[in-house]
């Protein structure tokens, strides 16, 4: 797992259950003493155990608390990689292109890491079809991670259906617009 999406995950819930939260999520999980960096990788078992132990600190439900995480963690992701979005880009072009970004992200930490395959399809002018395939069991980030991107470009992201396949396979389909008050601007 990307130190980055741990690292991300721990001021997320410092700022989600208060800055004392991430010490009892460590223990939760067993990883007393443990420091995340966000330049490094660390195996995804401690990812989940850390999952774990924020559920049972928040009571949210496992993919609940991943989507909203999803959500918020694009601002800082966004921020930190700024420089890899061409100008002019939208959110469907982000998202057309976001296995390409990751892939490019995380061969500058690690060459033999491997990305979660994220596929990602246009189904007519506003509409996406995604494609999560990953052991990771992680797709409820999906789900956060579109609606963020979408914000993040001032575009509205609904989600129309989505169906789990085997393996970890999850398939999305969202509709992304631009909001209401950027069309009127824009006239």
């Amino acid at each position: 797992m990307h130190g980055v999406i741990v690292s991300n995950f721990k001021t997320y819930l410092d700022e989600f259950l208060g800055a004392d939260a991430w010490g009892d999520v460590i223990a939760g999980a067993g990883l007393d003493g443990k420091t995340y960096l966000p330049v490094a990788l660390y195996p995804d078992a401690e990812m989940e155990a850390l999952l774990e132990a924020a559920v049972n600190a928040t009571g949210l439900r496992r993919e609940d608390l991943l989507a909203d995480f999803g959500e918020w963690v694009i601002g800082p992701l966004v921020r930190m990689y700024q420089a890899m979005i061409p100008a002019g880009w939208d959110a469907i072009t982000f998202l057309l292109n976001m296995q390409q970004i990751h892939e490019r992200i995380l061969r500058l930490k690690d060459p033999a890491a491997t990305a979660p395959k994220i596929q990602v399809h246009k189904r007519g002018d506003d509409t996406l079809e995604i494609h999560y395939l990953s052991q990771r069991n992680m797709a409820a980030m999906i789900h956060g991670s579109v609606k963020g991107v979408a914000a993040y470009f001032n575009e509205t992201a609904s989600l129309l259906g989505s169906e789990a396949g085997e393996g970890g396979e999850q398939r999305f389909v969202f509709h992304i617009q631009p909001n209401k008050t950027q069309a009127r601007e824009a006239v």
